[in-house]
């Protein structure tokens, strides 16, 4: 074994590209999958959409105004705020997102749904029942398993 050819532990680089160790190849499908695979899960979980346990925040002791127009704008904006914080309940990881995030995180969320009630009624149309079953995928060189439906008479 060369010890000359070994990077020194101590030394620093500043070259762009990373030691072999340290690369991580980020591939798009993988993280496709892997949302798939955390929506797949939330739609296991139960969901609570309790309008009293998504309370607003406690208002400081300000003066509030009492013009009309900027009575109606705080309505708006309240109402806003009370929605965006309900979706956040019922989007996957969304409590723990900023608010631009969660909402394209929704977006993707409302498309898987509609992928899964899309299979679900072609099962009912053909008069065959869904039935779960675990395969594996092959996801990035690696295998991941996949809850899949399969049809059953």
């Amino acid at each position: 074994m060369d010890l000359d050819k070994l990077p020194n532990p101590f030394s620093l680089s500043f070259s762009s590209t990373p030691p072999p160790q340290f690369r991580t190849s980020f591939k798009p499908d993988s993280m496709e999958a892997m949302r798939e695979m955390i929506f797949q899960m939330a739609a296991m979980q139960p969901v609570q959409i309790d309008p009293e346990a998504v309370r607003p925040p406690k208002r400081r002791n300000v003066k509030i105004s009492k013009d009309p127009q900027s009575v109606a704008a705080r309505h708006r904006r309240e109402r806003i705020s009370e929605r965006i914080r309900i979706l956040q309940r019922l989007v996957p990881g969304g409590t723990k997102m900023d608010t631009a995030s969660m909402l394209e995180e929704a977006v993707h969320y409302m498309k898987y749904l509609k992928k899964q009630v899309q299979s679900l009624e072609q099962g009912a149309a053909g008069g065959m029942a869904m039935v779960p079953m675990n395969k594996e995928v092959n996801v990035g060189g690696g295998y991941l398993l996949h809850n899949q439906y399969e049809m059953s008479w």
